[in-house]
């Protein structure tokens, strides 16, 4: 990291810490950081950067060939796991070296490894290992939405494990941290709605379609803020099926079910639009 260009240029700008940092951390937490000592997390960073006009391509060292190569290959088996192409992510998985990965690609690994155990039905020891190893290693601290990725997936495996009371327990920690969620790239963003679209989904799979149908709005809400639409298409699945389970209008129903499918062609969603053929509106 080049922090060296940092301290310059806050200089050169004739900055003090206190004036820099008023705002956005401590004193205490950018000196930590001038003197080489503690990185804050990424949303500080950000916020620290763009006071001083400078971007985190600026202070932060070139990734290698490999490194890009491995954050393509991790980032498109992200995108595979929104678009529920669960073979296909873990094929891209198998491709990573995980000992090469930085600190933040190998939460990114173990978040989907994690995922992708859970909905390709392997043991549920599987998942929580994969979750585990973000939760006690590599963010011991619980500072990074890693953190709370794993929350959702450990959630999700005890509940398709029958779980309830156990998948209870992490969708709450979820749910007590909702506002919190950062917001400052489409990769978060990304995130923030996988959180919040598969704490829905629990509510909704348990009859708290009150509680689900209002994650689902706030996801929404967040889709149609941001222009990014890959979830748009489940949140809409999600919401016709609420409603429907909840005796609601039918014609509400089909415009949800539409809106879905519309969504799911122009994300290239081929596992959606099945789902959706069999789907009755009655």
């Amino acid at each position: 990291m080049n922090i060296q260009r940092f301290i310059e240029t806050r200089k050169a700008l004739k900055l003090s810490q206190s004036e820099l940092c008023k705002g956005i951390c401590t004193q205490a937490t950018l000196s930590k950081f001038e003197n080489g000592e503690q990185v804050p997390n990424i949303k500080i960073v950000s916020q620290l950067c763009k006071r001083l006009n400078l971007t985190l391509n600026d202070i932060f060292p070139a990734q290698s060939a490999e490194e890009n190569g491995s954050q393509k290959i991790l980032d498109g088996a992200e995108f595979n796991l929104i678009t529920s192409e669960y073979q296909k992510a873990q094929g891209a998985l198998k491709q990573i070296d995980v000992t090469k990965l930085n600190s933040d690609a190998k939460m990114q690994f173990y978040f989907l490894a994690g995922y992708l155990a859970t909905f390709t039905k392997q043991a549920i020891s599987d998942s929580l290992y994969y979750f585990n190893v973000i939760l006690n290693d590599l963010d011991d601290s619980h500072k990074t939405e890693y953190t709370l990725l794993a929350y959702t997936g450990s959630g999700v495996a005890y509940y398709l494990n029958g779980d309830n009371t156990k998948a209870e327990f992490y969708f709450d920690k979820v749910l007590s941290h909702l506002r919190d969620l950062p917001m400052d790239s489409n990769k978060a963003v990304w995130r923030a709605l996988n959180m919040l679209y598969f704490t829905g989904n629990y509510y909704a799979e348990i009859g708290d379609y009150n509680t689900s149908n209002q994650l689902l709005d706030y996801a929404y809400d967040i889709c149609s803020d941001t222009h990014l639409t890959f979830y748009v298409a489940r949140i809409c699945f999600r919401k016709a099926q609420n409603m429907q389970a909840a005796g609601g209008s039918l014609e509400k129903i089909r415009q949800l079910a539409n809106d879905a499918a519309a969504f799911a062609r122009l994300n290239h969603n081929e596992v959606l639009l099945k789902n959706l053929e069999s789907f009755k509106v009655k």
